[in-house]
C-alpha cells in the first residue's frame, strides 16, 4: 500500500495548509487533519477534530485580506479548501476503512459503563475494539469481513476480529456478555433489523450500542424504524463524545 504520508489528499493538504497559514481556524482544522491521518497510520486512534464546515465569516476574512482584483479567485481557492475538508471522512473510509469517529474518547466513555463485557459485531478492522481494549475491557470483536474484496475494511486489523456474521457472533456470544455494539452498519442492509429482533426475543436485558445516522448514511430502514431508544443522562454524556464533524449527523443510540 501507498504511504499515506504521499498520498495525493495528504499533499492537498500541506499545501492549504502553507496556504492558509495567516488563518488561525482553517490551520488548526488541517493540522488536525494530518496529525489524525499520521495516528491512523501508526495504528492509533484519532483524536476529535472541530466542525469541518466553515463558518461564512471565515471566507469573509479571508477575501477581505486579498487585493480587491483577486476576490473572485479567493473564492476559488476557498471551494477547493471546503471540498478538502469534506473529503476528510471519505478519505479515512478508502485508507483505512475507518467509518465511524471512534476516538479515544469515545472509547473511555462506553467503558465507564457498567459492566465491562462486550460483543462487537461488524467491527470492520476493529477500531473500537481496539479502544475498548485499551481500557482492559472484554470484548468479542466479529465481523463477516464480507467487505475485504471491496475496500480496506478488514484488510488493516488494529486488533483481533473473529470471523462470524452478526447473528453467528450474538448467538455464540449471548450469555457472556453486557452490550453488543455495532459501529456504522452498511446502509440499507437488514442484518442490523434481523440482530434487534433476535436479541429482543433472546436476552432482552442486552441493550445494543449503535453508532451511525439515524435515517441518514448507515443502517437498515427497518431497524430505525423499529429500534426502541433510551434518553438518559448517560446517553446524553455519551453523546458529547460525537461533535459535529461535516455533514453526517453520527450518534450513538442506546436501542432495545
Amino acid at each position: 500500500m501507498q504511504n499515506v504520508m504521499t498520498t495525493a489528499y495528504v499533499q492537498d493538504v500541506q499545501q492549504l495548509r502553507r496556504q492558509y497559514a495567516a488563518l488561525p481556524a482553517v490551520a488548526q482544522r488541517l493540522d488536525g487533519i494530518l496529525r489524525n491521518i499520521y495516528r491512523l497510520s501508526q495504528n492509533k486512534l484519532p483524536q476529535p477534530l472541530p466542525n469541518l464546515i466553515l463558518p461564512e465569516t471565515i471566507l469573509i476574512e479571508w477575501t477581505l485580506q486579498q487585493p480587491q482584483q483577486d476576490f473572485s479567485q479567493a473564492a476559488v481557492e476557498f471551494q477547493r479548501l471546503d471540498r478538502c475538508l469534506q473529503n476528510y471522512r471519505g478519505f479515512l473510509q478508502d485508507q483505512f476503512g475507518f467509518w465511524g469517529q471512534i476516538t479515544p474518547a469515545v472509547a473511555a466513555g462506553i467503558a465507564r459503563l457498567p459492566g465491562k463485557r462486550y460483543l462487537e459485531v461488524m467491527a470492520g478492522n476493529g477500531y473500537l475494539s481496539y479502544g475498548l481494549r485499551q481500557f482492559n475491557q472484554q470484548v468479542y470483536a466479529t465481523d463477516s469481513l464480507g467487505w475485504v474484496v471491496e475496500n480496506e475494511t478488514g484488510k488493516q486489523l488494529l486488533t483481533p476480529v473473529e470471523k462470524l456474521d452478526a447473528l453467528a457472533a450474538y448467538r455464540k456470544y449471548r450469555q457472556q456478555i453486557d452490550y453488543v455494539v455495532m459501529v456504522w452498519s452498511p446502509d440499507g442492509v437488514p442484518i442490523d433489523w434481523q440482530l434487534l429482533q433476535l436479541m429482543r426475543q433472546d436476552t432482552p436485558q442486552i441493550p445494543l450500542l449503535c453508532i451511525g445516522e439515524r435515517n441518514g448514511c448507515t443502517n437498515s430502514t427497518e431497524f430505525w424504524q423499529q429500534a426502541h431508544y433510551q434518553h438518559s443522562a448517560q446517553v446524553t454524556a455519551l453523546n458529547q463524545c460525537f461533535p459535529p464533524l461535516d455533514l453526517v449527523h453520527e450518534q450513538l443510540f442506546w436501542i432495545n
